[in-house]
């Protein structure tokens, strides 16, 4: 999953769970960044919280929306 494509976008997220979130992807982590160096992480704005951080591995689908 190529997460850095969403960066700068607003996007809706379905996790694996199949819990939803809407925002704006703010920030965008190479996995060899990341503390265990597994998984690109993101993190979005959405109405409620201003920071929701995740990575790949958490995601089912993510949808650009307009």
């Amino acid at each position: 999953m190529n997460l850095e494509q969403y960066l700068g976008k607003r996007i809706k997220v379905t996790f694996v769970n199949n819990k939803v979130l809407e925002g704006f992807c703010n920030t965008f982590t190479n996995k060899l960044d990341t503390e265990d160096e597994l998984y690109d992480e993101i993190s979005i704005e959405t109405d409620k919280f201003s920071y929701v951080s995740f990575d790949e591995s958490e995601v089912k689908s993510i949808e650009v929306i307009k």
